[in-house]
């Protein structure tokens, strides 16, 4: 029996066609679901990193505003840089306040390094700890402190790198004891008063923004592209413009292409510190 034209199978050649065109639709369907799935991934990552970004520079304004002490340009340590800074700077710190007032107890003379205060409860984090700074703004006195002893009514402070005013013969600052006496305090019947602070910093250091304080890091920021974000604002002439004490350009983007070429879209950010009234005279 013949078969008829109409029902007689497929050629080699038809079916090595076939084949073949499934085989490129099959690679090019491979190839559309994976760019996107990369690219997918690329793009939740970045967005995660632009909302971390968005969060940060919220958080930078609202600590750079509300800090005690005029902000420093700093290194990618948080250590402020000797003047004269550059121009841009890698990180930016910082005094945050802590607790205060306290009311200084007992009158201390030049030479000494120890103040006893009686502390104020109620007042943010009331017992001061090594590492802290404090401020004796009446006498222009400020002080890291390096020890800590005593009872809320009779706590004594150790002192050490201290800073004070400007004196005749020029005193050359930090010292290791008070330059200057501190008179006129409760024991005198007086009311002479200080405060603590937190020396804090932001640092960006390897496309990672931190968050510097009490001698911990936290990051708060993923693929920052500006190494150097932070400035002080200044005049056309060149001077420090003191409406603003502080500039932040922060910039995130995907580092790294895919092996297709793509890469995802970066975001730029910028915002200026406002100046306001400062409790501290030295960083």
């Amino acid at each position: 029996m013949k078969l008829s034209p109409q029902s007689r199978g497929f050629s080699l050649v038809e079916l090595m066609f076939t084949v073949a065109l499934i085989g490129v639709l099959g690679l090019l369907i491979y190839s559309i679901l994976y760019t996107s799935s990369v690219l997918g991934a690329k793009n939740a990552a970045m967005n995660v990193a632009h909302e971390q970004a968005r969060v940060a520079m919220m958080e930078m304004l609202q600590d750079l505003h509300s800090s005690v002490s005029l902000p420093a340009l700093a290194n990618t340590s948080g250590v402020p840089y000797a003047s004269p800074a550059p121009l841009n700077a890698e990180g930016i710190a910082f005094q945050e306040w802590s607790s205060g007032p306290h009311q200084i107890k007992n009158d201390a003379a030049a030479g000494q390094n120890q103040i006893v205060l009686k502390l104020t409860t109620g007042t943010g984090n009331p017992t001061p700890a090594v590492g802290q700074h404090l401020i004796v703004p009446s006498v222009q006195i400020e002080a890291d402190i390096t020890a800590v002893s005593g009872g809320n009514g009779n706590f004594t402070v150790t002192l050490g790198n201290i800073y004070g005013p400007a004196l005749t013969p020029p005193v050359t600052y930090p010292v290791s004891t008070l330059p200057i006496g501190i008179f006129g305090t409760a024991s005198a019947g007086g009311d002479i008063v200080c405060f603590v602070t937190d020396r804090c910093s932001y640092t960006v250091a390897n496309t990672t923004l931190g968050w510097n304080w009490k001698g911990s890091t936290k990051t708060i920021g993923n693929y920052i592209t500006n190494p150097a974000p932070f400035s002080t604002p200044t005049t056309p002439a060149g001077a420090l413009y003191y409406r603003f004490v502080a500039a932040i350009d922060l910039s995130t983007s995907d580092l790294q292409y895919s092996n297709r070429g793509y890469k995802s879209a970066n975001i730029l950010l910028n915002g200026q510190v406002p100046m306001k009234a400062r409790l501290t005279t030295y960083q």
